[in-house]
């Protein structure tokens, strides 16, 4: 038996990759053909509609800034106390 100071420390990382790929290659190995396909095919459909969300997640915030841009502005109440540019009025340029 050997004592713990002889034992080279493994990194965590290293230790779960190289058990990973081991244990992806004999899955890969044990699966029938048709079984592979149906996988990638569910990795596909799940990749499309992942871009799907995104695209109508950016869709949305388009609208949302199209929508603030044409909202009113807000009524000033008071012009003495205000000395800069007053808020909600002017454009961006």
């Amino acid at each position: 038996m050997l004592s713990a100071k002889y034992n080279q420390a493994m990194k965590p990382s290293a230790l779960a990759r190289a058990l990973g790929r081991r244990g992806g290659l004999s899955r890969a190995r044990r699966l029938a053909p048709a079984d592979k396909s149906r996988i990638a095919a569910m990795g596909g459909h799940a990749r499309r509609e992942s871009l799907q969300a995104a695209r109508r997640i950016a869709d949305n915030f388009q609208y949302l800034a199209v929508v603030r841009e044409l909202r009113p502005a807000p009524p000033v109440k008071r012009l003495r106390t205000c000395r800069a540019r007053l808020p909600g009025i002017y454009r961006p340029t």
